[in-house]
């Protein structure tokens, strides 16, 4: 049993903490290592600690729970925001080779998907504690990390032609993750224009040079507006950072989900990059979707955060947090269908429709509503879960791939799978009230 004592002198110091990571971190400033913890308290480690700690923290009243991030419509317009660089990609395509564009694409899209969750686990931890400076330093210096990271391996694997597009692209890409985690979709707009517009030209004449040139333009200024990005935050005064293995911890949950993300996803895709029209452009939907998913997965937590202070009884609050899902999840897939019926009907108006192609672009759909309830079992006491309900479809779906002929089959079941197995394990932990304290 965990001395009052102890719970008395954290719920002192940190009335109102964000979740046992922090409790851990407070423990620790105190001089309660993991020997301490095992030693005087029978816990394996501070972190177990912290979390007993947490959860018998008094609380004054079910109305005390901190409100979650606001999700508001301006989320919706990030899939065009992050859809609209990618039209300079045959330029790209045309001055390296098809083969090795896509091998640099597919590379530095996996490095920043993965590198770019983990930074953002950290600086909201940062942000969580009040550390705002801190969140914002950190997002500026692990993303040019991030992009070093890309580029050493790149030149190493594909050559530095390639690596020189890796850069970019990678550069981009963090770029956008700093400037939408600060709520700079304006700045966000204008920057992806030049991008936008050669792609453009590049479609209407065939120009290479103006299209790349148009392409760094982009970056540059996405770049630039990222790297100003929080610069007036600071932190609270009296502030305690995280030591770094705790932010560690919460980077590599959120870093390996993403990396099994990007591996389902990327496994398919990338082989119809450069393929018939409908299978290259069957991720359309899903890229252009991907704000509202987000959108509606701070919607859900909203949701839950009223019904926590309207609903009595668990058992009510449960019921209706289980609805919001199911209703947000509704959503997502009537957004993401919805942009995928438009595609379907400009391809078949322009005769390049197969049924190979309209199969994958449903599938894109289903993946979109996975994401969204991978996203909520995460923030619900699924971080080790998700990533392996991913994992294994995962597993099912490149081995089903090496024994059939056709992999988009194979991966429309995938995508139709995960999400019954993601419902299944949020049928269990989305109603529980410690997740929305």
């Amino acid at each position: 049993m965990i001395p009052d004592e102890l719970v008395d002198r954290v719920a002192a110091l940190l009335p109102d903490p964000v979740d046992e990571l922090q409790v851990a971190a407070l423990l620790e400033s105190q001089g309660i290592t993991d020997q301490v913890a095992t030693e005087r308290y029978g816990r394996a480690d501070v972190f177990v600690l912290g979390e007993e700690v947490f959860e018998r923290l008094p609380r004054a009243s079910v109305a005390t729970a901190p409100e979650p991030p606001a999700g508001t419509w301006l989320h919706a317009v990030r899939g065009p925001l992050y859809l609209a660089p990618t039209t300079a990609f045959p330029a790209v395509a045309a001055v390296l080779g098809g083969p090795a564009a896509v091998r640099a694409m597919v590379l530095a899209t996996a490095v920043t998907w993965v590198w770019g969750s983990g930074t953002s686990a950290v600086a909201h931890r940062l942000l969580g504690v009040g550390a705002a400076g801190a969140a914002a330093r950190s997002l500026r210096l692990l993303g040019a990390a991030g992009v070093a990271v890309a580029v050493a391996v790149a030149g190493t694997a594909l050559g530095w032609p390639a690596a020189v597009f890796v850069l970019a692209l990678a550069g981009l890409q963090l770029a956008i993750g700093v400037l939408l985690f600060h709520g700079r979709e304006v700045v966000l707009a204008a920057a992806v224009v030049p991008a936008g517009a050669g792609g453009l030209l590049h479609l209407v004449s065939g120009a290479v040079q103006p299209v790349l040139v148009l392409g760094g333009v982009t970056v540059l200024l996405a770049v630039g507006g990222a790297w100003w990005a929080g610069r007036g935050a600071r932190d609270r005064a009296g502030v305690r950072l995280p030591p770094p293995r705790l932010l560690l911890a919460a980077a590599l949950p959120g870093g390996v989900y993403a990396a099994l993300c990007a591996a389902l996803l990327l496994h398919t895709d990338s082989r119809y990059v450069l393929s018939a029209v409908d299978l290259a452009v069957a991720a359309a939907p899903l890229v252009l979707g991907m704000g509202v998913v987000e959108w509606r997965a701070h919607r859900f937590f909203e949701v839950a955060s009223a019904e926590l202070r309207r609903c009595a009884l668990p058992r009510e609050f449960g019921a209706a947090t289980w609805r919001a899902l199911l209703l947000e999840l509704g959503f997502c897939l009537v957004a993401l269908g919805s942009a995928a019926l438009v595609l379907l009907v400009a391809l078949r108006w322009a005769g390049v429709l197969t049924s190979s192609g309209a199969l994958l672009i449903d599938g894109h759909v289903l993946l979109g509503g996975a994401f969204f309830l991978g996203f909520v079992l995460v923030r619900t006491g699924g971080a080790v879960l998700a990533p392996l309900i991913v994992s294994g479809v995962l597993v099912g779906n490149v081995v089903a791939d090496r024994l059939l002929a056709d992999p988009v089959p194979v991966f429309v079941t995938a995508c139709a799978a995960l999400p019954v197995f993601l419902l299944v394990a949020l049928r269990w932990s989305v109603g529980q009230v410690r997740h929305y304290r």
